[in-house]
């Protein structure tokens, strides 16, 4: 059955180094809540900690209202999916499978039922008496999340799941978690460092730096809402520079806010001046570098059909006006 999953305060040190400092989060039953974070910053000993691979050093771990501290990480009803699949390679898939079921003594009728739902729900069906080297990187973390589910955990933990697969199966799998999360209800935390994987599958994404959690909110409101300097420059593209008006100041913005249009078309120039200094064509629109005259460089995100429209080349002085900014810090 899925619970509330509430962390509080949670601490964990390695030597003099804080891994984790005072880290709070609480994921609803049957969500998914996305965990998005640059390496180093915790996310891994956060999960160690609610499995109970390790303890902290203070702070608690409750799932569905029950506290999970001291607990055996075998009683503690977590489910968890790595980024290297950890399947038993002598074992078919459908022994994989069962392999959770059978350690909680499940009686051969349920492990039956319960690995025939798991291979009809993740499509794998037709490939239960395989091993894993027979697989390919998708069809076995297919596996690992069915083995994960199928002693029905009271929360599934994903450590950045699908790295180890190309893109296009990556956008496939998040498509499929995200369905099979709906019809299962288990609750999920999803670990990791993509920006656009976190956006996709979590409900919420909940941004983590340095051993605490910043801000949690839906996508649009970290990028159009940061409450803090990281998730500022963190979430999104962002450019950092003075403020032109000249208050002395730091501002922040967007690529998609920056305004260029070449110097001998402009009649009244009322921002900053710089020199076009490259591109990089991203097919719908075009990532523009701009050295300022200030000595600061940024990026302008521009549509293609106006980037060609505007006939921008590398060596151009260019004007830079910036629609939306706030200050930074």
């Amino acid at each position: 059955m899925s619970g509330d999953l509430r962390l509080t305060s949670l601490r964990r040190s390695y030597g003099p180094t804080a891994v984790l400092a005072g880290l709070d989060l609480e994921v609803s039953s049957g969500s998914i809540m996305a965990v998005l974070g640059p390496s180093g910053c915790g996310k891994t000993t956060m999960l160690k900690v609610i499995t109970g691979l390790i303890s902290q050093d203070s702070g608690s771990v409750a799932l569905g209202g029950r506290c999970l501290d001291g607990l055996p990480t075998r009683k503690r009803g977590i489910g968890m999916v790595f980024q290297h699949f950890s399947l038993f390679p002598h074992m078919s898939v459908r022994s994989n499978i069962e392999f959770g079921l059978r350690m909680k003594g499940a009686s051969s009728s349920v492990r039956r039922d319960r690995t025939r739902r798991m291979l009809e729900l993740m499509g794998i069906s037709e490939l239960e008496e395989r091993r894993p080297a027979a697989l390919s990187g998708g069809q076995k973390q297919r596996v690992a999340i069915a083995r994960a589910l199928a002693p029905e955990p009271g929360v599934l933990l994903l450590d950045e799941p699908f790295a180890s697969v190309d893109h296009e199966t990556r956008r496939r799998l998040r498509k499929e978690l995200k369905k099979l999360q709906k019809e299962l209800g288990t609750t999920m935390v999803f670990i990791t460092h993509d920006q656009e994987e976190a956006f996709e599958v979590g409900y919420l994404t909940a941004v983590m730096n340095e051993g605490r959690i910043e801000q949690v909110g839906r996508p649009r409101d970290l990028y159009e809402d940061p409450k803090t300097p990281f998730i500022q420059r963190f979430v999104g593209k962002a450019n950092v520079m003075n403020d032109p008006s000249g208050n002395g100041g730091r501002i922040i913005f967007r690529p998609e806010s920056v305004i260029l249009e070449r110097m001998e078309r402009v009649t009244t120039p009322s921002g900053s001046v710089g020199t076009f200094a490259n591109y990089i064509y991203l097919g719908p629109y075009i990532d523009c570098t701009v050295d300022l005259e200030s000595g600061e460089t940024i990026s302008a995100l521009i549509p293609r059909s106006e980037f060609m429209d505007k006939g921008l080349r590398r060596g151009d002085r260019v004007w830079v006006q910036i629609k939306e900014s706030r200050p930074y810090g």
